[in-house]
């Protein structure tokens, strides 16, 4: 006898527990990002904008604070001048030009001054420089530190002696020409800065070579 009846419905197995793990793990809802507190994103905000200074950034910072350092140096010598006395009696005039020491002093600023205008304008556009271009410099800026140190020396000398008791006046010069040896005083001080400058060159010079070896 056939059967006429509904087919009962079909049964379907319940999945087997690794297919419900795989996809819970495939269906994980996203993380929710929690608010951070205002110092934190504040701190932040200042990292971003914070602009890391390199060895190359220390360089171009120290060249021209020896232009500006040397420019300075030769303003001041290049005006050193007092005139005592009175227009009715006599007048004596105390100038650089009088004494080959700072002559010599005021042309080595003078030639430091150009160098130094120059390694910078190079040491921006050429980039990267080559290995014989960082050596010329390296070079280039030991001779501008040579002639800072030799040209500073001669000026101190003459400046020990005009502050030295001399036998004709039974006293120092600048006791009459006061303005004039700070001045002298002051271009030396500017000077020596710039060698010291230079001096920081040549020690990262040092380190950028040690880097790259």
């Amino acid at each position: 006898m056939e059967y006429t009846g509904n087919k009962p419905p079909p049964v379907t197995a319940p999945p087997a527990p690794y297919m419900q793990q795989n996809f819970e793990e495939e269906y994980q809802p996203p993380p929710v990002a929690m608010p951070q507190p205002p110092f934190v994103q504040q701190r932040q905000a200042a990292q971003a904008i914070t602009i890391p200074l390199s060895i190359e950034g220390i360089g171009y910072i120290a060249r021209s604070a020896s232009i500006v350092t040397t420019f300075l140096a030769t303003v001041i010598m290049g005006t050193a001048k007092q005139t005592i006395g009175s227009k009715y009696y006599y007048r004596v005039t105390a100038k650089f030009s009088s004494f080959s020491a700072l002559k010599y002093f005021l042309a080595a600023n003078v030639i430091v001054l150009f160098y130094s205008i120059v390694s910078l304008l190079v040491s921006i556009l050429m980039k990267p420089k080559s290995s014989i271009l960082n050596l010329l410099i390296t070079i280039a800026d030991i001779v501008a530190l040579s002639m800072l140190l030799t040209g500073s020396g001669a000026a101190c000398a003459i400046s020990t002696q005009l502050e030295n008791i001399d036998d004709l006046l039974s006293t120092d010069i600048c006791s009459y020409y006061g303005r004039f040896c700070s001045q002298i005083k002051a271009s030396i001080a500017m000077s020596m800065l710039a060698a010291a400058i230079y001096v920081a060159l040549l020690i990262l010079s040092l380190v950028t070579a040690y880097k790259r070896s």
